[in-house]
Order: C-alpha cells, then sequence, then structure tokens
C-alpha cells in the first residue's frame, strides 16, 4: 500500500480536485452546446475523507442546473442533477421534495465506465430526459474500491482534460468563460433571429423595472464586455419603449444592431 506525507496527501487532493473540475468543465460544454441551463459544477478531491465511506464514495464531482430545469427532471419539484463519483461514475439523482429518499436511493446511473467521454455523458441527460424510467439503471455499478491508488485515477482524470485544461486555468475560472460564451452566444442568435414578430407583452411597471434593473446587474457583473454592452443596450431598448409606445420599436433597437455588429 502506497503512503503520501501530509504535503504530498494535501497536493494529491488538490490534483484531484483540480483534474475533476476540468472534467466537469469539459461536460458542460458539450451539455451548454446543446442549449441547456447549465448553472455550476463542483468538484471533491478529498479522496481520504472518512465521511465519503459511508455510501462506499471517495472523490466526486457535480454539474448543476438551474431550478426551472430541475423541476423539469423531477416533474415533482425537489434537486436533480449529474453525479460523478469516483467509485461507480455518472448517474442523475432526483431528490423530489419530502420525498425523504437520499442521493444515492434515487440515482439512475449511467452505466459507461468510470470515465466515459464527455459527450456521451451529455448523451445519458438526453435518454433520461426522454424516457427517465428507462434511461441508465437503478443499480449501481462498481468501477474501483474506494481510495484505491488515488495516483492512478488522477493519471486517468489528466487523460480525457482538454488543452484548455493543460494550459493551467483554474477550472471554476474555465467554467465561468464557457458558460458566459454560450449566454452570450445564445443572447445573439435570439436577437438576429430573422423575420421576428412583435409581441404584444402587458407588464406590470415593477415587473418592467425589474427586467431593467436584472440586466443592469448582468452589465455589471458579466464577465465579457460584449455581454456587458448587450445588458446595457437592451435594458435601455426596454425602458425607451415602454415610455415612447409600441411604435417605438424601429427606434429603439440598438441592443439588436449591436448583435448584427457582433455577428
Amino acid at each position: 500500500m502506497v503512503t503520501y506525507d501530509q504535503d504530498g496527501v494535501q497536493r494529491l487532493r488538490e490534483e484531484l480536485d483540480d483534474a475533476i473540475g476540468h472534467y466537469m468543465v469539459a461536460v458542460s460544454v458539450e451539455l451548454l452546446d446543446e442549449g441547456l441551463p447549465v448553472a455550476g459544477i463542483s468538484a471533491f478531491g478529498s479522496y481520504d475523507d472518512p465521511s465519503q465511506a459511508d455510501f462506499d464514495g471517495d472523490v466526486e464531482g457535480s454539474v448543476e442546473f438551474t431550478q426551472a430545469f430541475q423541476r423539469r427532471l423531477t416533474a415533482e419539484g425537489g434537486g436533480a442533477g449529474l453525479l460523478w463519483c469516483g467509485v461507480s461514475g455518472w448517474c442523475l439523482f432526483r431528490t423530489p421534495h419530502g420525498s425523504g429518499r437520499g442521493l444515492m436511493h434515487s440515482a439512475r446511473w449511467m452505466g459507461a465506465g468510470l470515465l466515459p467521454a464527455p459527450a456521451r455523458v451529455a448523451a445519458f441527460l438526453s435518454e433520461v430526459r426522454l424516457d427517465p424510467a428507462a434511461a441508465g439503471s437503478a443499480e449501481r455499478p462498481f468501477y474501483r474500491a474506494p481510495r484505491a491508488e488515488p495516483q492512478a485515477l488522477l493519471a486517468r482524470l489528466r487523460g480525457i482534460g482538454d488543452e484548455a485544461a493543460a494550459g493551467g486555468a483554474y477550472f471554476d475560472h474555465r467554467f465561468a468563460s464557457v458558460r458566459a460564451e454560450a449566454y452570450q452566444e445564445r443572447v445573439l442568435a435570439a436577437l438576429t433571429e430573422p423575420e421576428q414578430d412583435l409581441v404584444d407583452l402587458v407588464l406590470h411597471t415593477g415587473e418592467l423595472e425589474s427586467l431593467v434593473r436584472f440586466l443592469e446587474y448582468v452589465e455589471g457583473a458579466a464577465p465579457r464586455p460584449e455581454a456587458r454592452e448587450l445588458a446595457r443596450r437592451l435594458g435601455s431598448d426596454l425602458a425607451l419603449r415602454a415610455r415612447d409606445g409600441r411604435d417605438s420599436h424601429q427606434e429603439h433597437r440598438t441592443a439588436i444592431a449591436y448583435a448584427v455588429e457582433q455577428g
């Protein structure tokens, strides 16, 4: 049995955490490319954490979705998401409110090995959305023993990383960047859609003000300058159209103009 000094143990935990995080980013890229509302990721590299023994696990990672999408996955409300377990691979978990079921009791396991390609994970989620009862299996597979050969697992995780991960970027920074880029592309595509119809939508003044304030928040928080500019222009367009009336839509369309320029 291989042993490590305390500094070596901590370094290995951090390296596992980083490698798992980059794997989660790679899966997120596939899901974002399919238009799914990925909200966050997590990585846990403390392979020797004794609390993980309660469910025969060690390291893990997850891909998280918006609450609205989670509700669509569960149909009963509650939590849902994709979990990667360093012992058993990927599963989709669903924990309906008030069910009393733990995460592992609700899981549908993907199978397909410990470290399937990100595209295969995205395909599994598509299968779940089409037929939740038939996708995957309730029987949990075991591909390695908990805590067994963490260095070998680290090498395998690094082997499925991409060039961006090899560049030394933190995985959480990479995730923020790819998510921002995906949503910016979705906004640009929507704004530049040909032959758009005009929509009659009744809003309370407070609802309109709330939308403008949320766009103001995006303007200040978005990591990309193009996204900040889109948010600024769209908020201004909506406010000015509300002031000047329906016929002003041709005048107040600076967000559409900017999207066309970006395209």
